[in-house]
């Protein structure tokens, strides 16, 4: 088994200059399962990583060099989240163990100027490459357009099972001990 864990990106308001891609409880996971779980986890860099300049064929391209196999754990933060749904959309030959999406991002409002999310495919055919499923997890104090995202997610993706969380924001910790019991190791 090995987990490749895709992250977000940053805002418009927010300090390009201070962002860490591997920023709260990515570390911290990979960590966890590496030392408690024997299992390699991978945290490819994508470029661009601002919502105004991310672009999915540079997205794309990073994610085809991944070790991705029925074996592996897809787990997407934010953006990263929606690009999981649309790697798997455009790839639908690709078969993978678990799909876990963090507080997932896709663009319901069409904010993104370069149709990162243009072509998503959001359907069952999604869920059927999974063995185990796909796992969505939410807060209830997340950002409107998280909960937009969300509300279309799961419209459109009946099968998947819902994590419901209060307080957490957009999941930023340093920790993500919450994470544990949904991977199916």
């Amino acid at each position: 088994m090995n987990i490749i864990c895709c992250h977000g990106v940053i805002g418009p308001d927010e300090d390009w200059k201070a962002y860490d891609m591997t920023f709260g409880w990515k570390n911290w996971l990979q960590f966890v399962v590496e030392l408690e779980h024997d299992v390699i986890m991978q945290t490819p860099k994508f470029p661009h990583a601002h919502a105004l300049l991310m672009k999915y064929d540079e997205w794309e391209k990073i994610m085809d060099k991944q070790d991705i196999n029925k074996d592996t754990v897809l787990i997407g933060h934010s953006a990263g989240g929606g690009f999981v749904l649309k790697y798997l959309s455009t790839h639908p030959e690709i078969k993978v163990r678990q799909v876990i999406l963090v507080a997932p991002w896709i663009d319901t409002e069409n904010f993104q100027p370069f149709g990162f999310y243009k072509g998503l495919k959001l359907n069952n055919n999604i869920v059927s490459q999974t063995e185990f499923g796909i796992d969505l997890m939410i807060s209830d104090d997340d950002m409107p357009h998280i909960k937009s995202s969300f509300e279309k997610t799961t419209s459109a993706l009946p099968k998947i099972r819902v994590h419901k969380f209060s307080g957490r924001g957009h999941f930023t910790d340093s920790e993500l001990p919450e994470i544990m019991p949904i991977i199916k190791f």
